[in-house]
Order: C-alpha cells, then sequence, then structure tokens
C-alpha cells in the first residue's frame, strides 16, 4: 500500500485540478492582457484604444453577387434586424429612418448649440433673406418633401447642415436609398460591436449573429456575405491558428508515437508517456488559475508547448529500464541528472515572473509548475505505474543502439565552425537581429488582409491609427481643449495636409462653446423684427414661421446639453468612446484620417504639447511596446541564464563542468536565433519564446550527455534516449514549421532547428569520463 501512495496522491491531485479547471476557470482571449501592467500614459492611451476605441470595434459588412436592387432590399432588412441586437450599438447603412426620428427628438431643440458654424451673424436681416431663398430652392428639388416638416422651426437651414455633417460618410454612395460601394458591386453596412474587436469570443458571437440573419434574409440564393474589420480579423485569425494548430498537432503526434513505437513497441508504454506531459499541463493550468484567477488562451497554448519539454523525461526512463532491475531503482540512478535538469529549467521560466507584462508572468506560472508537476509525476508515478517487469523493451533496446560513446571528438570543431559560418551569412545578409515591427506578430494571412483593405477602401473607414488626445483635469477642461485644437486642424485640413478628424465636442460641446454660440442668439423682438424684413417679396406667410421664434427664444433660457440628452442616440456611444477618463486625467480623443502630410501636422501640434496635446502613432506606439518587451525579455533570459549557472554549479558541484554543459546550450540556441534571423528578417517574440523551449530541451540533453555512467551499457542506453528525444523535439515542431500561419511557422522552425543542434551540440562537445569494461 506504502508503495501505491504516490499513485493515489496523483490521482486526487489530477481530479481536483480536473475539477477546479472545469468548473471553476475561465478561459480569457482579450489580447490586449499580453500588454504591459505599468505602460504610462501613453500606453494607457494605446490599450484602452485596443480594448475599447472606435477603430477596434467597427465591423464592416458587404452585400455582393447580386442585383442592386436585391442587395438594397436585403440591407435594409439585415440593418432592421441587427439594430435591435444587444451585440451591436450602432447599425448604419445610409438609410433614412428611425435613427433619424431619434435623433431629431433628442437633439433638434438643442442644434444651436450643436452648430459649429453658424456664420457670421447668421440672424441678420440680409442672412434670414439668403436662408429662406435657399429654403425655397430646396422645395422645389427632390429633397423638398424632407425640408418642408423642418421649415417652419428651423428657415436657417441649421438641423439640415448638422444632418448632413453627421450622417453622410466620404466613402460609399447612397443607391436604392442604402450604401453601395462606388462600383455599385456591394452593399454596405458599418456596425460597431459593443465588445472590444479583440474580444474573440464576444465578436465570434457578433459574426455568428451577423451571418445566421443574412442567411435569413437575404432575397438571393447567390447573394454572399464579407465581412472585415478587427473583430472579423482576430476570429478569423484565431479559427485558422486553431485549425492549422489541429491538423499539425495530429500529423507530429502521429510521427512522434510513430518513432516510440518502432522504439518501444508497446503500445503501453507509449500510454504511459503521456502521464507526465499530461499531468504538467494539467497542473500548470491549475498553477495559473490560482495565481491570477484566470487563463488566458494563448498562455494556454503557448504553456503546452513550453510543457513539452517534458516529454523527454519518460524517454529517458523507459530507455534506462532493465529486467535485471526494478523500475524505482532505474528511475533512482537517472534522477540526479533529471532533477538538475528539471530544476534550471523551472529556474530559467521563474525569471519571467518578474515581467511587468501580465501574458509573460502568466507564462511562467504555467510553464514552471507544468515543469515541476511533471517531474514530480515521472520521478514518483512513472515507476509504479510501469511495474516490475511490466515494461519489457525491444532486444535491439536491450543491447543499446550500437553506436560508439561518445563517437564524435574529432568534430568539436563544428559547433564553433557552424556559428562562425551563420555569424558571416547574416552579417553578409544584413538582416536585422530583432523585427519590433508590430505587423510581423500579425497572424492574419495576406489574402485575408486584402479583402479586408479592399473594404476599407468602400466604405473610406478612416485608417484611426494616428491621433491627437488632448487631456485635462476634468472632461470639461478636455473638451474645452480639443476645440481649441480643432482650429488647428481646420488649418491643416485646408491645407490638404490632412483629410479630417473626429471629435467628441462634435456631439458635445463643452459649456463654454454652448453659451458662446447661445450667447449669438439674439432677443426675441430683434429676430422677429430681423424677419419681418427679410420676408418682404418672399412667398411666405407672415405669421409662419412663430415656431422659429418660440424656439429661439426657448434655446436661450434652456440648460446646457449634457451627456444624458444623448441617450438613445448613436452619438453617446461615440461620445463614450472620445472622451474618457484615464489614470488621473480626462482624455479626448481625436482620431486623424487622410494624412497627407505628417510632420506638417507634426509640426502644428508640436506647441500644443505644453498644454497637454499629445499627437500620437498608435503602430508607432505598438512597436515601441514590443520593443520594451523584447528588451524585458531578454533581460528576464540573462537572469534565467545566471540563474542557470547558479544552480548547474551547485548541483555538479563544479563550474567548469556547469560551463561545459552550458556551451552547447548557448551554441545551440546561438546558431539558431542567427539562423531565424536571416530567414525570417529578424527575431520576433515567437522565436524569443521559442529559444526559451530550446535552451529547456538542450539543458537536459546537455546534462545527460555529460553524466557519467556506471557501464557501457548504461552509456548505450544514454546515447539512445538522447536520440529519441531530440528526434521526438524535431519531428514533432518541425511538422509546425510546414504551416503558413507565421506564428505557428516560426515556433517550429525555430524549436525544430535549436532542438536538431542542441543534440548535436551536445554530442560533440561531450566529455563523459570513461567507463570500466
Amino acid at each position: 500500500m506504502r508503495a501505491k501512495a504516490p499513485l493515489l496522491l496523483w490521482l486526487l491531485w489530477l481530479a481536483l485540478c480536473a475539477w477546479w479547471l472545469l468548473f471553476r476557470t475561465a478561459i480569457t482571449t482579450d489580447l490586449t492582457f499580453f500588454l504591459p501592467r505599468d505602460a504610462g500614459f501613453l500606453g494607457a492611451v494605446l490599450v484602452q484604444q485596443m480594448r475599447e476605441g472606435p477603430a477596434s470595434r467597427v465591423l464592416m459588412i458587404a452585400l455582393e453577387n447580386a442585383d442592386e436592387a436585391a442587395l438594397a432590399a436585403t440591407s435594409r432588412q439585415l440593418a432592421e434586424s441587427l439594430a435591435s441586437d444587444p451585440r451591436f450599438d450602432r447599425v448604419d447603412n445610409g438609410a433614412v429612418g428611425a435613427g433619424l426620428a431619434t435623433l431629431e427628438r433628442r437633439l433638434f431643440g438643442y442644434r444651436y448649440v450643436l452648430d459649429p458654424e453658424p456664420g457670421p451673424e447668421p440672424f441678420t436681416a440680409a442672412a434670414l433673406r439668403a436662408a429662406l431663398q435657399a429654403r425655397l430652392a430646396e422645395l422645389a428639388s427632390p429633397t423638398g418633401m424632407l425640408q418642408k416638416a423642418w421649415l417652419t422651426r428651423d428657415p436657417t437651414g441649421v438641423w439640415q447642415r448638422l444632418l448632413k455633417g453627421w450622417l453622410v460618410p466620404q466613402g460609399p454612395v447612397s443607391r436604392h436609398g442604402v450604401w453601395f460601394a462606388r462600383d455599385g458591386r456591394r452593399a454596405l453596412l458599418l456596425a460597431r460591436t459593443q465588445a472590444s474587436g479583440f474580444d474573440i469570443a464576444a465578436q465570434a458571437e457578433a459574426l455568428e449573429r451577423v451571418r445566421e440573419r443574412f442567411q435569413t434574409l437575404r432575397t438571393d440564393p447567390a447573394m454572399r456575405l464579407a465581412l472585415g474589420g478587427p473583430g472579423p480579423l482576430s476570429v478569423e485569425s484565431n479559427r485558422r491558428i486553431t485549425h492549422d494548430a489541429a491538423v499539425l498537432s495530429v500529423l507530429n503526434s502521429g510521427l512522434v508515437m510513430l518513432l516510440l513505437f518502432g522504439v518501444y513497441r508497446s503500445l503501453r508504454v507509449l500510454g504511459l508517456g503521456l502521464v507526465p506531459l499530461l499531468t504538467g499541463v494539467v497542473s500548470g493550468a491549475a498553477a495559473t488559475r490560482w495565481a491570477f484567477g484566470e487563463v488566458h488562451g494563448i498562455t494556454l497554448g503557448f504553456g503546452a508547448t513550453l510543457v513539452g519539454v517534458a516529454a523527454d523525461y519518460p524517454n529517458h526512463f523507459f530507455t534506462h529500464l532493465s529486467p535485471r532491475e526494478a523500475p524505482a531503482r532505474a528511475m533512482a540512478r537517472i534522477w540526479p541528472t533529471l532533477r538538475l535538469g528539471l530544476l534550471t529549467n523551472v529556474a530559467g521560466f521563474a525569471a519571467m515572473l518578474f515581467s511587468g507584462f501580465a501574458g509573460l508572468a502568466q507564462l511562467a506560472v504555467f510553464a514552471g509548475g507544468g515543469l515541476l508537476a511533471a517531474g514530480l509525476a515521472t520521478r514518483w508515478v512513472l515507476p509504479v505505474l510501469a511495474g516490475k517487469g511490466t515494461v519489457r523493451l525491444p532486444a535491439w533496446v536491450e543491447r543499446g543502439a550500437g553506436f560508439p560513446w561518445p563517437g564524435f571528438p574529432r568534430w568539436r570543431w563544428l559547433p564553433l565552425g557552424l556559428t562562425l559560418l551563420l555569424a558571416a551569412v547574416f552579417m553578409l545578409g544584413r538582416a536585422p537581429l530583432w523585427n519590433d515591427d508590430i505587423a510581423a506578430l500579425n497572424p492574419v494571412p495576406a489574402e485575408r488582409q486584402v479583402l479586408d483593405e479592399a473594404l476599407r477602401r468602400d466604405f473610406g473607414v478612416p485608417d484611426l491609427r494616428k491621433l491627437v488626445l488632448a487631456t485635462g483635469p476634468d472632461a470639461e477642461a478636455a473638451l474645452s481643449l480639443s476645440e481649441a485644437v480643432a482650429a488647428d486642424l481646420e488649418a491643416l485640413k485646408r491645407d490638404h495636409a490632412l483629410g479630417g478628424y473626429e471629435l467628441a465636442a462634435r456631439f458635445l460641446p463643452s459649456r463654454a462653446a454652448q453659451a458662446g454660440r447661445l450667447a449669438a442668439l439674439p432677443p426675441g423682438p430683434e429676430l422677429a423684427a430681423n424677419l419681418r424684413v427679410a420676408l418682404r417679396g418672399l412667398p411666405f406667410k407672415p405669421d409662419v414661421f412663430q415656431p422659429f421664434l418660440d424656439e429661439v427664444e426657448a434655446a436661450r433660457q434652456q440648460a446646457p446639453l449634457s451627456r444624458a440628452d444623448l441617450a438613445d442616440t448613436p452619438f453617446a456611444a461615440q461620445v463614450d468612446s472620445l472622451l474618457l477618463p484615464l489614470e488621473d486625467r480626462w482624455v479626448a480623443l481625436i482620431p486623424l484620417s487622410g494624412i497627407a502630410d505628417d510632420a506638417a501636422i507634426a509640426n502644428k501640434l508640436a506647441p500644443w504639447r505644453e498644454r497637454g496635446v499629445y499627437y500620437l502613432d498608435l503602430r508607432e506606439e505598438s512597436t515601441r511596446r514590443v520593443r520594451d518587451y523584447r528588451r524585458e525579455a531578454i533581460a528576464l533570459l540573462a537572469g534565467s541564464l545566471a540563474a542557470i549557472v547558479l544552480l548547474l554549479g551547485l548541483g555538479l558541484r563544479s563550474l567548469p563542468l556547469a560551463m561545459r554543459v552550458l556551451a552547447p546550450v548557448l551554441g545551440a540556441g546561438l546558431c539558431t536565433g542567427l539562423a531565424m534571423a536571416v530567414l525570417f528578417h529578424g527575431l520576433t517574440l515567437y522565436h524569443l519564446v521559442s529559444l526559451l523551449l530550446v535552451m529547456g530541451l538542450s539543458l537536459d540533453q546537455a546534462l545527460f550527455f555529460n553524466r557519467d555512467a556506471a557501464d557501457p551499457e548504461e552509456r548505450r542506453r544514454t546515447l539512445l534516449s538522447l536520440w529519441v528525444c531530440g528526434l521526438s523535439s524535431v519531428l514533432a515542431f518541425g511538422t509546425l514549421a510546414l504551416s503558413d500561419i507565421n506564428i505557428l511557422r516560426s515556433i517550429g522552425s525555430t524549436v525544430a532547428l535549436g532542438a536538431l543542434l542542441a543534440i548535436a551540440f551536445a554530442a560533440w562537445l561531450a566529455q563523459p569520463r570513461p567507463v570500466p569494461r
């Protein structure tokens, strides 16, 4: 019973972890989790824009492959259906309808405080007469019926001017009453989701809803649906990565199983070999849940990959089994070496706990906790499951692989030679060592990006990559400052340096601006006198504009427009996304579009910086964050190496021996890094994290290659185990290198090449002591 105690404890532990993970753990998918926890003010803006910014929630919907009438009919039905869905806070297709009624009910009375361009002295007799003559001309036009509804209350046309600025976009054209691309091939709808574009689960729900409604409502079976924007790209990327990872995992698992079956000739041994790996993944996920309260999907994927180091542990054990020795004794012989490799790997990952990026810290907990549990399962559970005499290896394995040991002394110059060769290729190729461009991390396939760009051109959706930030101690101060900056932005538009910009103050002017506009409204008697003069000779009844006089007088007395007055209008969410508290201040965001002269904009806005106005390029800021991420990862990697050297020195009781073990590890890592920099035109964060895995694999192999053996048979068994481990890693990750998705290709190429070089370098540089024969 005592011998079975580790088995019972292991089963209890797995059951507890499984229950906790299945019923008490949330798997999150918010990609901004991998941004820094303390990123400063501009970093906070970047994170906020990625999570909640207007650009992150834009959903472009295009209907195509049908005649215009059918596309327009489906567009109207789809817009009406989605507008009532809580997953969307705005759906536009250019149609005039209920949305217009809501705007009129909520904001018509505030038209004078919302009008940014009333013109000079708009209520003089001359100005009023010109406005009345314009209304007469409009009444004779096709839009006359619409204008007629507002004529007596708004003869100066303020409301019509506001609607034109709010509702008419620059990109699509109107056909059959809805938006179309300029070539007429696509009917267009622009929606904004409640969820961030990087909340993959919520975005997938919203997209599925659009597809389901389209299938139900389309008026032509041949009609097709195309979706664009950050949400569809995130969901599509996640789907493709998951699909490729699943297919390639099946393939590489089959290849590895085939290799292991060829070595062990036993399905039972193959099954036992999964025990440490499964224990590591489950325990790593549970440790992450305990430390962070949740597990991110990326942590789960990358963490399970890093715990893959544990797949080598059972191979070391099985290849050292002998019918003349109990499994527990075989484990006791290799455990000191295995334990040292395990502890150095855990120490390597532990350094990432000090990262300012929550994502790296989660990876550290997952990988470190998982490896520790996998090592304990190997040491205490695997020998019990193996049972005395129940795991029998083929005869050729019992005799060893037949290779001489170590067999490669004359090739010890190869690691240095290969390193110098790759360094020369790298320098002659002039490839950058690092690629910090955020676009290099983008997993979206090129053809999907082409479709997204085409939809953006159809919609005329601005890039929204560049922002102006107007900051203040409160919302009112931020709004006022943004209105002041807008004067310079207008000048840039006139100079064609800038195509346009968005402003919260368009829908919610500062109180000072509102007060100024109301002060320009003339007293009732003065306005009535000017109107009488303006009406002379025109075909209007004298008292038909009394509602206009009454509403102007009422506007002079009304309370300022507030955020609450925007309720039920599409502008409420827009104001909330453009005016927000961040850290210790309020920020009015001003997204820019159609930038033609970046230098002119930067120069124009430079004097505003001392007043709290910043010109921010989100892509440059993202790239800077990636660079910070990479620098921190390198610093932590250096810390990991220091901890590993210390552990190796203590464990091997010899610093020279520790350096001998580390030499092939560093050599394999350096050569792999140089090769990847040349092949991928610079190393990305994917390569850097993969190099951590290469380091873990290399350490185990270097330790076993330098391990003293009791006799030639044990040495041959050690050699066999190392070849099995090395080939398993190359097969497992080599298949990932076949993927056309950059994240999988980068990881697969790096680890496969690194694993190959690690075992070769460890064999060439090993100097074990001679064994008695």
